[in-house]
This record gives C-alpha cells, structure tokens and sequence, in this order.
C-alpha cells in the first residue's frame, strides 16, 4: 500500500465560525466518477449550529465545490433539531439513499453527552433519496428502532448481494437515564429499496455487559455478499480499551458471530472488503505516535498485516487527550469533543485504488482531507 494522492476536501482554517470544525467524513464513489464526501460542520464539533455538509469532486479531488450546504431544518413532534452527520451510498445510477442523524437541540445549553449519566441527547435517523448527485434530497422517511433509544448512525447504506439494504448503528441510552446501561450494535434492514426498514436486529452485544462494541462499521464482500463487521471495543471494569474486535455475518445481514479479538489496537476500525477477499481496515490510532492507519488482512479478517500498514496521517502535536491511563465511559465522551482527528473511512474506486477520507486540525479548526491509497 501506498499514499498516491491526497489533499483537502474542505479547508476550514478561514471558515464562517460556523463552519470551523469538521468531522464524521463519509466518502462515496458514484458510477460517474463522481466522488461526494459528506460530513459534519459547526463552530463545534458539538453544536447547535451544526449541519451535515456534501461536497463533490468531478477531477478525481483536483478540485471541490459544495453540492449541498445543509440541510433544511427539522422539527420532530415540534422539537426543533440538527443534522449532526449524513451517510450517502449510490443505490443504482443516478439514485442516492442518504442516512440523516438529527438531534434534539431544544435546549441549546445540552451538549450531546450528559456528563452525569452518560446517556445522550434524544436522536432520530431519516432516510432520503437524491436524483441530481446530492445536492437536493427528498422524501425523509423516519426510521423506527423500537425497543432501542438512543440510537446513533454508525455506517451509510450497505447494498446487500440479495438487493436489501442494511443500515447500521449503536444503541445507548437516554439523557436523563441514571442506570448502568446495555449497549448494543444494531441493524436495520430494508427489503423496497430503503423505502421501509424493519425493525432491528442485533449484530453485537455482550451477554455479561461488560464490553462494549463501540462503532459499528461494516462492510459486504463483493465475491461471497457475506458481511463483515468490526469495533472499537472498551472493557468498562478495566476501564481500559481493548484490541478491536471483528465479527462476521451473514449474506442476508441477519446471522452474526460473536466479535473476536483483531489482534490490534485502535478505534473506530472500518472495513472494506476487495474483490479478491482481501479486507482493508482504516482506523485511529490513539496512541503514541498519534495517527491513522490502513491495514491489510489476507484471510478476512481473521488475521492482519501489522508489519506493512500504511500510516497516512500522522499528528504532529503529541499524544492525545485521555490515552496514557484508565478512563470512564464519561472521559471519553469528553474526549471526543477535543480530538483533533479522525473517523476515517474508504471506498474503493474503479481502478482498485482506495479513496479515504477524514478529518484533521487544531484546538482553531477541524478540516475534511482526503487521500488515495494504491493497492
């Protein structure tokens, strides 16, 4: 693996104050060559002005304009919200389904993570089509989660081999909600198109509720359609992270094994699947010396390449908040409203290259990068 491009999607050292920090990056690949990063913006990386941003390249990242600068404001049940993070995947040509997270922003002095009980603020997912690239969207339909609340979009769309459509995230708990907690990874699957999601099924969750598989991020294989899945998984009695973890699931998306140990360090590890089954994961590495990471596995997923990872940013400023000692689920929530980089994600382009897309900066600005790796 090798860096053969790179550079910025959106510069936000200049920005408007509302538009100085961004994060949550999403990158697609459209049939036309086409490639869109959506991602979240605010003067905050938690923040009542914030929105989900659609940025589009038809240059292979040489340049970038605004698809779509937000989108319109919504109120559910009469509580007005934010769009904190979008997720877009092309579901045949010149049909985009996007996955919207809007958050309850009532009472702006919230933040979105209760620094009492750790639960998070009330959150919806939307689903909409776009028919022009992205830059309109049209038709929300909400998502029903049922017995799960507060629940947080993890993933965009994942076309399944048999046409459905499965749509990942985690279930927390609820603001005020002072009790241990359960936490689960979840999916919800569509059988019309993203029309319709049934309610969800259960990817990951510890029985003796004592690990915690943060992050879902999953992927489809291209040969087989079974999927993959992978997460940053914390130990709450050691209050220590723990190696990620992997799981494996079913073609249909509704079988799981139970997550097993990667075999390394890191957070928010996402894969994608190549055609010759080969996974590549792409990942944050915390700790000295503070990066991100792609890492190849040869056998999917059971073992990886430690040796030639491919590290393709690198901060140059020290370690980072929170990773030298234990930490309570509350420390990390506070963590994450100051980490400088991160939740980065791949798509693989028509040659085989892989286009990867994160976000970067200082205590001042948060900007979107992108770069491509040769395989």
């Amino acid at each position: 693996m090798k860096i053969v491009d790179q550079g910025i999607v959106f510069d936000a050292t200049n920005a408007p104050p509302e538009r100085r920090f961004c994060a949550w990056t999403n990158p697609t690949v459209l049939s036309d060559g086409t490639w869109l990063v959506s991602f979240h913006s605010g003067s905050a990386k938690d923040a009542p002005d914030e929105n989900t941003i659609i940025r589009g390249s038809t240059d292979q990242g040489k340049t970038w304009e605004t698809f779509c600068a937000g989108l319109d404001p919504r109120e559910v049940d009469g509580i007005p919200g934010t769009w904190h993070s979008g997720r877009v995947t092309e579901i045949e040509p010149g049909r985009l389904l996007g996955a919207f997270w809007w958050v309850d922003r009532s009472n702006p002095d919230r933040i979105m993570c209760n620094p009492d009980t750790t639960g998070t603020l009330p959150c919806h997912t939307f689903v909409m089509d776009s028919f022009d690239g992205g830059r309109t969207w049209e038709n929300a339909r909400h998502i029903d989660t049922g017995r799960f609340v507060a629940v947080s979009l993890m993933g965009p769309p994942h076309l399944l081999s048999n046409g459905d459509i499965a749509l990942p995230f985690e279930a927390w708990k609820t603001y005020y909600d002072t009790s241990y907690g359960e936490h689960h990874a979840i999916l919800c699957i569509s059988h019309d198109g993203g029309q319709t999601f049934d309610l969800p099924l259960v990817v990951a969750n510890d029985p003796a509720n004592k690990l915690l598989f943060w992050d879902n991020r999953l992927a489809v294989s291209p040969a087989t359609g079974d999927m993959i899945g992978m997460f940053w998984t914390h130990n709450r009695e050691a209050q220590q992270d723990m190696n990620a973890h992997v799981a494996w699931g079913s073609a249909d998306g509704t079988g799981w094994t139970y997550p097993v140990d990667a075999g390394f360090a890191g957070q928010i590890p996402t894969p994608t699947v190549l055609p010759d089954g080969r996974v590549l994961a792409v990942y944050v590495h915390r700790h000295h010396p503070p990066s991100l990471r792609a890492i190849l596995s040869n056998d999917g997923g059971k073992t990886w390449d430690l040796e030639n990872e491919l590290v393709f940013y690198e901060k140059d400023m020290g370690a980072e908040a929170g990773m030298d000692s234990t930490r309570e689920i509350e420390d990390y929530y506070a963590d994450m409203r100051i980490w400088s980089f991160g939740h980065t994600e791949a798509r693989q382009l028509p040659d085989g290259d892989l286009l990867v897309s994160y976000y970067a900066g200082d205590e001042n600005s948060l900007s979107v990068r992108w770069a491509r790796i040769a395989m």
